[in-house]
């Protein structure tokens, strides 16, 4: 980079200083990210003994990168054409997931650094592979979204990011509606000559000619065969669809149940008017104490017959979304998983909203403001249009989702709300008595959260791989520099070599660390901390003898009497310095990479600086040899 002519030398000679500040600081570059960072592999075959996961579909997937295996379904649920239908007598492996690193890739075969956590069924469980979207820091400029759940194939409806530094957030980040699918819009017969029990089960196959007794139902983690998709029965936590005649689908679940939907209160004749057949809510999961985790499930389509719309479908749940990062800067936007809003209706019943899904909040620090919200989508609302004798319920809600937190409860706007009832518009007088729907249950929100990850070491990975340094840190604590560092598969170390440069450009030894096969964190303190420029960095050596080095870190204790305070920080017009002596100096600001945003002579202990134009994002501000990092947002 050249420094510009224009530049006072004195203020050249600080940022060439800078410039070689920031040379070990690599490891603070952004990457702008939007739209769908995350790759999707359906699971064939899991081999345990190996920590072995065999997909469909090997390209994209890279060594050395964090992923999040999660079954999507398998539970079991009973099918009588009675009210126990959709009761689930064992969620089975549905909902078990677990973090890991790949250390080995061989054909289709991708092998873990760890044993797994938990056991799968690939057969009828519809297990994904997710690879964590990775970075040093990352910018989000445009929505950053999942790709929809496909049902299909068993992939889709999670996000899952990972930043060594931070995460900003100059758009959302969206999970709203890529879950469990809502039961979709379906044409069905304009006849209401319900004879007995005919329209009143609580399960169809929906195509049959012989019987259009009832709607689509709401997708959850119970796969349903083709003959029993609709009617009013839910399924596991998905909603039901409304039954003949034009009754509305039910709210899909998560953790609670989802509220059922509005029934026909009609005046009309008999045939028309039968009780008892609205969509019945989806029921509440269990989390297994936090080891499950689970997509919103979709709401129930709502009984249409009159052809004219397509608007009574069923609202998708809300998805999964797992960050994972030491700070988030919020800047006023909304990491959501939603449910999506039912369908509305015009002289018919009315869709079921949406579940909303499953939040997990690894993140050390939070900056600025910020929304974390898994709510569950509203029931679609019922128009009778005023016609004589016929009046129709509302959708059910769906669900509030659950937002776990691995600490305590941040300073940030958190919502699981309920997804409201469906209303009932251009009622006619003359009906019987309103059959309402009802909202979904308000969701959870979690603190201390641990979530699934294996520490015991795979055996047969560490055959194929040597170890990973996963990071090296130095921090100044009163007056010594403490190392702290953490290795996958220790087992395959002898020892690690902490060295320190010299005044003359050499790596000098500071201590020498053993390896414990079973320990994977390290530290080590240097006492003999001096003024100025202290940088340090880690040799690995394996029992095999081969050697690696981490990245250099630097420490640098102020030779001068001018270190300065930044108030406020994060900040956003403005800032305050405040300085120990009122000496002529220069200020700095520069982004990450080096680049000079903005450059002002001072000579107050007091000064204020003015930050116009300056768009969010970590800067470095630096006066004299003190250098600090200022958020702005």
């Amino acid at each position: 980079m050249k420094i510009p002519t224009h530049i006072p030398g004195r203020a050249q000679r600080s940022l060439l200083a800078l410039l070689l500040f920031l040379s070990p600081l690599v490891s603070f570059s952004q990457t702008n990210i939007n739209g769908i960072v995350n790759t999707y592999r359906q699971v064939v075959e899991i081999i345990p003994a190996k920590a072995c996961v065999r997909v469909n579909n090997i390209s994209g997937i890279n060594v050395n990168t964090k992923i999040l295996l999660v079954q999507m379904k398998g539970a079991t649920i009973s099918t009588a054409n009675n009210a126990t239908y959709g009761d689930t007598s064992s969620t089975n492996e549905a909902g078990l997931y677990e973090a890991g690193t790949i250390c080995y890739i061989i054909g289709d075969s991708v092998f873990l650094f760890h044993n797994l956590a938990n056991t799968y069924n690939t057969a009828t469980g519809k297990v994904q592979l997710v690879q964590f979207a990775e970075y040093n820091s990352a910018r989000v400029v445009d929505t950053l979204k999942a790709a929809a759940w496909n049902e299909a194939n068993g992939t889709g409806g999670v996000i899952a990011l990972y930043a060594d530094q931070d995460i900003i957030l100059n758009a959302p980040v969206y999970a709203d509606s890529l879950g469990y699918s809502g039961g979709d819009y379906y044409s069905n017969s304009g006849t209401c000559n319900i004879v007995q029990t005919a329209g009143t089960g609580y399960v169809y196959n929906i195509t049959a000619t012989s019987s259009q007794n009832g709607a689509y139902k709401g997708e959850g983690i119970a796969t349903v065969s083709s003959t029993q998709s609709a009617a009013k029965g839910a399924p596991a936590n998905g909603g039901g669809g409304g039954n003949n005649h034009n009754n509305s689908g039910g709210g899909g679940a998560n953790l609670t149940a989802g509220g059922n939907g509005g029934g026909n209160s009609s005046s009309g004749p008999v045939g028309c008017n039968t009780a008892n057949n609205w969509g019945r809510g989806g029921k509440a999961l269990s989390s297994w104490g936090g080891t499950k985790i689970f997509m919103g499930g979709g709401g129930g389509a709502g009984h249409a017959n009159n052809g004219s719309t397509a608007y009574n479908y069923g609202g998708n749940g809300g998805g999964i979304i797992f960050i994972w990062a030491n700070n988030i800067i919020g800047n006023g936007y909304t990491i959501s998983a939603d449910g999506g809003d039912g369908g509305a209706s015009q002289s018919d019943g009315a869709g079921g909203g949406g579940a909303g899904g499953t939040i997990i909040m690894h993140v050390t620090n939070y900056t600025g403001t910020l929304t974390v919200q898994a709510n569950g989508g509203s029931g679609g609302l019922s128009d009778d249009g005023g016609v004589g004798g016929r009046c129709f319920g509302g959708g059910g809600g769906g669900s509030g989702g659950i937002v776990y937190y691995t600490g305590a409860v941040p300073a940030v706007t958190t919502s699981v709300s309920a997804g409201a009832a469906g209303g009932e518009i251009g009622r006619d007088p003359g009906c019987n008595a309103a059959v309402s729907a009802a909202a979904g249950g308000s969701g959870s929100i979690s603190s201390s959260y641990t979530f699934t990850r294996s520490f015991s070491a795979a055996g047969y990975c560490s055959l194929l791989l040597p170890s990973k340094l996963v990071y090296f840190k130095a921090a100044l604590i009163n007056k010594d520099v403490v190392l702290d560092w953490l290795i996958q598969n220790p087992e395959l170390v002898k020892n690690f070599t902490l060295e320190k440069r010299n005044d003359d450009g050499e790596w000098v030894m500071v201590s020498i660390v053993e390896a414990v096969a079973s320990k994977e964190t390290y530290s080590a303190t240097d006492h003999a901390v001096h003024p100025g420029e202290n940088y340090y960095r880690l040799k690995v050596t394996e029992k095999t003898t081969a050697v690696y080095y981490s990245a250099v870190r630097r420490i640098y204790i102020d030779l001068t009497q001018n270190d300065f305070t930044i108030y406020p920080n994060p900040a956003q017009q403005s800032v305050q310095l405040f300085r120990k002596e009122a000496t002529p100096a220069v200020v700095l600001l520069t982004d990450m990479s080096g680049k000079i945003i903005l450059e002002k002579r001072i000579w107050n202990q007091r000064e204020r600086l003015e930050l116009p134009g300056v768009v969010p994002g970590i800067y470095l501000l630096r006066i004299n040899q003190s250098v600090k990092k200022l958020v702005i947002h």
